[in-house]
């Protein structure tokens, strides 16, 4: 498949305050979802019945799917949040109908909660023996869960959450940087409030399988985020001259093919089990589908543009701190005068030139002294006179 990213000019780091913008809406709808309608707690966290019922013969596997939407359908129709499944042995058929109920919000005491259970387990088991496919059913068991469990299933899964992101955390500061691993931290903060806000506009129940989505998406953001993370550091070595901008940018169009074909074709698989796995796994593909998908943009958009801005930031604080260079004030270029052409004595005109007398007078130290020979035609004529 041919890489229709890489060698673009897109600038996708100059343009993170648009990214800043839209993500900063994003959460700020999620957080009034949150605040304003809360999340739809379901019996896991809130408590309730756990109610079982058997039917004489077996569910075929080819109606289980239709059989649990409907007995979903006719549950609701009462008036009863439940959770629906239908279980069996093994080895044997699938002839037990399981529901789970949520207590009403009358009912405070445990007594109260009691009775109300045993009042919703008269009401669905009147309803289901209407239904010609449940012909003959009975009730097999009947438990209430209280909120004891309840708490110590939210702790839980607090603490599950907690302890996944400060893990990531250490191992990306060991495996890079600081700046590294809370960029990339602030981009799993982001995928889980539009998780959570996704799930609190929609008023999707919450149950455990939420949780387990949520760790998931977590393990996959950091995922495409790290992938990204290396590339950038590797073209900060092979790039000595370019800005950390620059290398950024390259580094995501360089990656972006990966992170596209990834989270396609891990949604492809998503919507195919969203449609056709049954109603008992919508919540939970629809929690994948929301994090997936934000993952994928938190990894380009947050984590990379946060640590951009970031660097950046740090190189204007170095250049601030940095003395400045002695300013050299450069005039005009004078061109240097020729000097004076020395007049070489020609050889011939030196010699046709007669000597020069030596003056009358002159200091006898500075004449060299002439060796006269004693005698001679002066001699004789100074003898004469």
């Amino acid at each position: 498949m041919p890489d229709l990213f890489r060698g673009r000019k897109w600038d996708l780091v100059g343009k993170r305050r648009y990214w800043y913008i839209i993500s900063s809406l994003v959460i700020a709808s999620c957080l009034y979802a949150l605040i304003a309608r809360g999340l739809n707690y379901g019996i896991d966290f809130t408590g309730g019945g756990l109610l079982t019922y058997r039917v004489p013969h077996s569910i075929p596997a080819g109606q289980q799917g239709g059989a649990t939407a409907d007995l979903r359908d006719t549950i609701d129709g009462l008036g009863i949040p439940n959770f629906v499944q239908i279980a069996g042995p093994p080895l044997g058929g699938k002839n037990l109908i399981v529901v789970r109920t949520q207590f009403p919000a009358a009912a405070k005491t445990d007594a109260q909660r009691n009775d109300a259970v045993t009042e919703q387990s008269d009401k669905i088991l009147e309803a289901l023996a209407k239904d010609p496919r449940f012909t003959g059913i009975r009730p097999a068991a009947k438990e209430v869960v209280g909120s004891v469990v309840s708490q110590e299933l939210i702790s839980k899964a607090l603490m599950a959450v907690a302890l996944g992101s400060v893990f990531i955390l250490l191992w990306i500061m060991v495996r890079y940087d600081f700046k590294f691993s809370v960029t990339g931290i602030a981009a799993l903060i982001h995928d889980v409030i539009v998780q959570l806000g996704f799930f609190a506009w929609l008023q999707r129940p919450v149950e455990s399988p939420f949780v387990a989505a949520i760790l998931t998406v977590v393990g996959y953001s950091v995922h495409d985020t790290i992938v990204i993370f290396d590339r950038i550091r590797e073209n900060v070595k092979l790039r000595k001259g370019a800005s950390f901008a620059e290398t950024t940018n390259i580094s995501l169009l360089e990656t972006m093919a990966r992170s596209v074909n990834t989270v396609l074709t891990v949604e492809f698989t998503l919507l195919a089990l969203y449609f056709f796995g049954g109603a008992t796994v919508h919540d939970f593909v629809l929690a994948l589908l929301i994090g997936v998908t934000t993952g994928a943009y938190s990894s380009i958009f947050i984590a990379s543009q946060l640590l951009t801005g970031w660097k950046e930031r740090e190189e204007r604080r170095r250049a601030v701190g940095r003395p400045a260079p002695p300013v050299v004030t450069v005039g005009p270029r004078r061109r240097p005068e020729p000097a004076p052409a020395r007049s070489q004595p020609q050889p011939e005109a030196a010699a046709a030139q007669p000597a020069q007398a030596t003056p009358v007078g002159a200091d006898s130290a500075a004449q060299p002294k002439a060796k006269r020979k004693p005698g001679g035609k002066a001699g004789k004529r100074k003898k004469r006179f």
